[in-house]
Formats: structure tokens, C-alpha cells, sequence
């Protein structure tokens, strides 16, 4: 929930510094195929219906998923600000594979968000409260958005770099300084060489 915050904070900085959504949708991505497939199979995983049968399966499609995406930002590390977004995706798949298939959650977070040290739900879910003998547990979702915020949630140090991440790409994309359009419009003004003007 963290990653919609900075969307909104990235749009409206870039919007702010003279941007453009247009300039936005010049950018062009590798691998959106995978990085879409990754996404909706995150959504489906976490819906109500699969969360209650999924089962066994879960920490393995949650882990394919993830690296799905991993994949993509990775194919597309050279735009602005995804270097750092693929860093904290990097970090979160360190945290949950390390456990499992689960993210560590911090009991004290979620005892802080909802007043109980539990998850909001029962079924199958892709988070697993830290114990005494939690791998890496500083890499899991230690911090949280308190109530009434919307969108209150625990997130992870992971998560934190993926929205600073996000918030660099949009407002350098909304200013034409992300992408192929940029790159040709720049050396399109550089002078020629010598034995180009022969």
C-alpha cells in the first residue's frame, strides 16, 4: 500500500516541476508481459476465494510471482529510479525466501496497527509473524501506516526503497528524462563527428 502513496507523491512532484503525463506514456518497457502476469497473479493469490484453498501452493506461486516482476525491473534497470525499485524488491525476496515463501511480520507492528499481534485474516497469507529464530528479520514488515490513514498496512525497509524508487522514475518519466524519447532527442543534438561529414 506503500507503492500507491508514492504514485500519488510521484505524479503530483512531477506535475509540480513542470511534467507531463504525456511525457509519462513515452516511456517504453521491456518485459511487460511478465511484469503484468507477476502482478495479477499476486491479485488472484490474495483473493478471498483462492487465499481459503491455495494451501501448500501458496509460498511457491508467491515466490514465482515475485520474481516475475523481479525479472522485469530488472530488464528495465537503466530507466530513472528502477535501480532502486528493483533493490527493494531484491530486498523483500531476500526476506521471503530466506522464510519459506513468507514475508516476516512484526507482531509489535501488527499489535500497534489493529490492537491484537495477528493477521486481519484467516486462509493462506504471504506473511509470517517474526519468532526468536526468523531469518533476516529486520527485512521484513517491521514498520507500519498507523489508523486512521488510509491504506493503514505494515510494510518493510524493502518496501520503503521500491516507493522512493518509484517517486524518482515517475517525476524524471514526466519530465522526458526516462526512456528511449529522451535518449534520441539528446543525441540528435550533439554535433557530428569528422568522419561524419564526409
Amino acid at each position: 500500500m506503500l507503492l500507491l502513496y508514492s504514485i500519488v507523491i510521484g505524479l503530483l512532484i512531477g506535475k509540480l516541476l513542470g511534467g507531463s503525463l504525456a511525457a509519462l506514456s513515452e516511456v517504453r518497457f521491456h518485459w511487460v508481459g511478465l511484469a503484468l502476469v507477476g502482478l495479477l497473479g499476486q491479485v488472484v493469490l490474495f483473493s478471498d476465494q483462492v487465499t481459503a484453498r491455495v494451501g501448500a501452493a501458496g509460498p511457491v506461486l508467491y515466490i514465482g510471482s515475485t520474481l516475475m516482476v523481479l525479472a522485469a525491473l530488472l530488464r528495465n534497470v537503466r530507466l530513472p529510479g528502477l535501480a532502486a525499485v528493483a533493490v527493494g524488491a531484491f530486498l523483500n525476496v531476500i526476506a521471503i525466501v530466506t522464510n519459506g515463501g513468507y514475508m516476516p511480520s512484526s507482531p509489535d507492528a501488527w499489535l500497534a496497527l489493529n490492537g491484537v499481534a495477528q493477521f486481519p485474516k484467516e486462509g493462506y497469507t504471504n506473511s509470517a509473524l517474526i519468532g526468536p529464530n526468523t531469518p533476516l528479520p529486520f527485512l521484513g514488515d517491521v514498520f507500519y501506516l498507523p489508523h486512521p490513514i488510509p491504506f493503514a498496512n505494515v510494510f518493510s525497509i524493502g518496501d520503503v526503497v521500491i516507493a522512493i524508487g518509484a517517486v524518482w522514475f515517475l517525476v524524471a518519466a514526466m519530465r522526458g528524462r526516462a526512456g528511449q524519447p529522451f535518449e534520441t532527442s539528446a543525441l540528435a543534438g550533439r554535433p557530428q563527428s569528422a568522419a561524419g561529414t564526409r
